[in-house]
C-alpha cells in the first residue's frame, strides 16, 4: 500500500510537466473558456457574481489587463407558454484570454477565489475555445 501511495505521489507530481509540454492548437484569435454555472441550493447570486468580481480583480492584479470576463444570466423559455424570462440559476460565462500564452501559477488567493465560487455554483459545462480575431 506504501508504494501505491508514493507511485500515486509521483505521478500527480508529474501532471504539470506532461500539460506543460502539451502540443496546443493552433488559435489564429484568442483562446476562451466558456462555462455554464448552476447556483447551488446553499448558494446565492450575489455570493456568485462576487466570486466573478474576484477573480476579475486578480487578473488585473496579475498583470492580465487584456483579459475580458463576461457573466450573464441563460435565458429560459417555457415549454408551454413561450414565455421567456433570465435563470436565476444558471449563468454563462466566457473569460477571454489575452494572450495564448500560459496563465500565471495558481496562488492561494486564486484558490480562494475558486473555492468561493465553488461554495456558491457548480459547474455544469466548459469548453475551450478560439474567438477568431475580429468577433
Amino acid at each position: 500500500m506504501r508504494k501505491l501511495h508514493l507511485i500515486l505521489l509521483i505521478l500527480a507530481s508529474s501532471l504539470p510537466l506532461f500539460a506543460q509540454n502539451a502540443p496546443r492548437l493552433a488559435c489564429d484569435g484568442r483562446r476562451a473558456t466558456a462555462r455554464i454555472s448552476e447556483i447551488t441550493s446553499n448558494g446565492a447570486v450575489k455570493g456568485f457574481m462576487d466570486a466573478v468580481s474576484a477573480h476579475k480583480a486578480w487578473l488585473v492584479s496579475h498583470g492580465l489587463t487584456r483579459d475580458e470576463v463576461t457573466t450573464v444570466p441563460v435565458i429560459v423559455r417555457d415549454e408551454n407558454s413561450h414565455a421567456q424570462d433570465y435563470s436565476d440559476k444558471q449563468f454563462w460565462s466566457i473569460h477571454i484570454h489575452g494572450s495564448n500564452g500560459r496563465n500565471p501559477s495558481v496562488t492561494r488567493r486564486t484558490m480562494r477565489s475558486s473555492r468561493c465560487t465553488r461554495d456558491t455554483s457548480d459547474i455544469k459545462s466548459a469548453y475551450y475555445i478560439c474567438v477568431p480575431n475580429g468577433s
